[in-house]
């Protein structure tokens, strides 16, 4: 059963030092399929990659990622197949980061998500709706 879904986020930056404070705030929806995961868990400073059709999702129209380690960094690997060489993008989520996507469905579909942790393991949190 299709479930409608949608993204959120907001970002604010304070006043200080001489310039003023702004806050932005983006929300996505009409998800096609509806469907959506969540992935708690905690990776090492070895690759994991996640295969979403092992999920149930076909393709990643949305993403929501949280590093919930206070020190290390992540490695977060968006890919259209398996392995670092199909990786379409790869970013480096600061200490308690989030990042947050609405990928365009008319481009490549991103169907592989790969997770590393800089020099710790670290919790993290991958939400992907389709």
């Amino acid at each position: 059963m299709a479930r409608n879904n949608s993204v959120s986020a907001t970002f604010t930056m304070a006043a200080g030092d001489g310039a003023g404070g702004f806050s932005e705030s983006v929300s996505a929806s009409a998800f096609t399929s509806g469907d959506a995961i969540m992935l708690q868990g905690n990776v090492g400073t070895g690759a994991v990659e996640y295969v979403l059709a092992n999920y149930g999702v076909a393709q990643a129209d949305g993403v929501y990622f949280e590093n919930r380690d206070s020190t290390n960094f992540v490695t977060l690997s968006l890919r259209t197949a398996t392995g670092s060489s199909n990786d379409v993008s790869t970013l480096k989520i600061a200490p308690l980061g989030v990042f947050l996507v609405r990928c365009d469905a008319d481009q490549s579909a991103i169907t592989h998500i790969g997770i590393q942790a800089d020099t710790a393991a670290c919790d993290f949190v991958l939400c992907v709706a389709e």
